[in-house]
């Protein structure tokens, strides 16, 4: 078993050094290239009303990293007294680099999953601010705006998507054995699908799909893919401990 493995560049190459390491040979193909974002000059306006009391959600670590870069150009603190949620482990972390207050992350790591997080039943009549990329993360706006929460977002950084020839690619990765897929996101689910046809779409879509939540389980299943696991979690950590676990040549049918 050969893995392919999707993630933006620094964090594809690190888990597939971590990976090769451990004996599960793996191969780096970023789908994406991450950039600052649009809305990065407006954070000045959107951090000013938020209060003790109101919410901050950074839905992952560029989210963090870019806002940090803005925020440490322009000499402008992180505020105290806010809650402070991310959507996983690693925004977590990542986050308490920066600030001393408490940070919420839900385990696994997913949209459904940091909405129930007992922090967010103070929410109603709070701001509150999210940190993400170019589109996503509606869940939570809409969500939180309908249990009274005004809630903004604010595009801290952009993914770029990288088309690639998928005819020739499923040839060399099926040379090189590739039996297994990992992708992080719905977004690059469906971007990576639309890359193949013919033949090429039925051998990716036969290939053994790991995936961080159900929510992206259900989307691999209605594009057609017949072997899904959920990992439970999309950061590099939880993926290893998954691997290891659930290490196998052949083919999973296993959709939980």
């Amino acid at each position: 078993m050969t893995i392919l493995v999707t993630r933006p560049e620094q964090e594809s190459q690190a888990l597939c050094d971590a990976l090769n390491q451990l004996g599960h040979p793996a191969i780096s193909h970023p789908l994406l290239t991450i950039h600052p974002g649009k809305e990065l000059s407006q954070l000045p306006e959107l951090f000013s009303p938020l209060s003790d009391g109101d919410f901050l959600i950074a839905v992952s670590q560029h989210a963090v990293e870019h806002t940090q870069d803005y925020l440490q150009y322009h000499q402008i603190e992180w505020k105290k007294g806010l809650n402070y949620l991310a959507v996983g482990q690693k925004s977590a972390q990542h986050l308490r680099t920066y600030i001393s207050d408490t940070v919420h992350f839900p385990t696994p790591s997913d949209s459904e999953h940091l909405l129930a997080l007992p922090v967010l039943n103070r929410v109603a009549g709070k701001k509150v601010l999210i940190l993400r990329g170019n589109g996503g993360r509606d869940l939570i706006y809409q969500a939180l705006e309908a249990l009274g929460a005004e809630v903004n977002y604010c595009e801290a950084y952009q993914r770029k998507m990288t088309p690639f020839d998928g005819k020739l690619n499923a040839k060399k990765w099926q040379s090189q054995n590739i039996n297994t897929i990992i992708i992080t996101s719905g977004e690059q689910l469906a971007f990576f699908t639309s890359q193949f046809a013919g033949t090429d779409l039925d051998w990716v879509l036969h290939c053994r799909l790991l995936v961080p939540s159900e929510r992206i389980n259900q989307l691999g299943q209605q594009l057609g893919y017949q072997h899904i696991e959920t990992v439970g979690g999309a950061s590099n950590s939880d993926l290893l401990h998954y691997i290891s676990e659930h290490h196998h040549d052949g083919i999973s049918n296993d959709k939980k």
